[in-house]
């Protein structure tokens, strides 16, 4: 208490100066309509700034919750589009309409660990068979296709990619339907090959290469990449054909599993008729 007391004799003029100072400001202050706003003005600025940084914080802390969720309604959208259905009568329909009934839906996963520079490259995901993940079932991107799931456990799964050996997907020009195995010559991880282009074949730079659905992995017309280089060997009777993926393989993050509830039902109809030389 004296120390207190010995302070505020020792600086009592200075403190006398500062209240008159803040006396006499808010007299100013209140007596000019003009200052009063513009000190109001100032101070909701610096709490306004304050509250939008504050915002900024939290919103950074909250990113990953929101993406899930943006995933999981990617997801159920994507299992609503038209090629998800499967068409019992050929005729105009609603996604509602009883003559067709639902063949795919989509589950959302996360790729926690992967490679894109070696001869075969994996994913592996943060979704295993406790979520309905399988093995076989194709794994796509708002991009385009990743790859399939070789094995899964209750809660993690693992994706062979398309940069792979001995891939042997089907794919097919959007523009006419024309159909080829995908490959992979390991030497670049954003270029693929198609194998088999015939002379006579009609194919151009620019074309988009989709998945022809054939054997229930991903639904049709799902996208590969674009037809980016077009080339002739002496003594070929096919030419050479390199497509650019639509995936950025070093960069995926955001997958969606995909799940093709008529898929068994095809495979057992079609027995060894259509037995793959690959992988599918």
């Amino acid at each position: 208490m004296r120390r207190l007391l010995q302070f505020l004799k020792k600086f009592r003029d200075f403190i006398i100066f500062l209240l008159l100072q803040a006396f006499v400001l808010s007299l100013f202050i209140n007596s000019k309509n003009y200052h009063k706003a513009q000190m109001v003005n100032t101070s909701s600025g610096v709490v306004g700034w304050f509250i939008e940084k504050k915002h900024n914080i939290t919103r950074h802390f909250h990113l990953g919750e929101a993406n899930d969720s943006l995933a999981i309604e990617n997801a159920e959208l994507r299992s609503q589009l038209p090629e998800s259905f499967y068409k019992l009568q050929d005729r105009i329909y609603y996604i509602n309409d009883t003559l067709y009934e639902q063949q795919y839906e989509y589950i959302p996963a996360q790729v926690i660990n992967s490679s894109d520079n070696r001869r075969n490259n994996y994913f592996t995901l943060n979704k295993g068979t406790k979520s309905g993940v399988q093995e076989g079932m194709g794994v796509i991107t708002k991009e385009g296709i990743v790859g399939f799931v070789v094995d899964a456990s209750p809660h993690y799964a693992i994706v062979r990619s398309v940069l792979s050996e001995n891939i042997n997907i089907s794919v097919k020009l959007r523009r006419n339907n024309e159909h080829w195995p995908l490959k992979w010559n390991g030497k670049d991880n954003s270029i693929v090959q198609l194998n088999g282009v015939t002379h006579d074949i009609d194919i151009r730079e620019g074309d988009t290469v989709v998945t022809r659905g054939n054997k229930g992995m991903f639904p049709e017309n799902q996208t590969v990449g674009y037809v980016n280089e077009i080339s002739l060997t002496d003594g070929k009777s096919t030419k050479n054909v390199n497509v650019k993926l639509a995936v950025d393989f070093s960069s995926v993050y955001y997958v969606y599993v995909v799940q093709n509830f008529l898929k068994e039902e095809q495979l057992t109809l079609e027995g060894d008729l259509f037995k793959p030389k690959g992988d599918e």
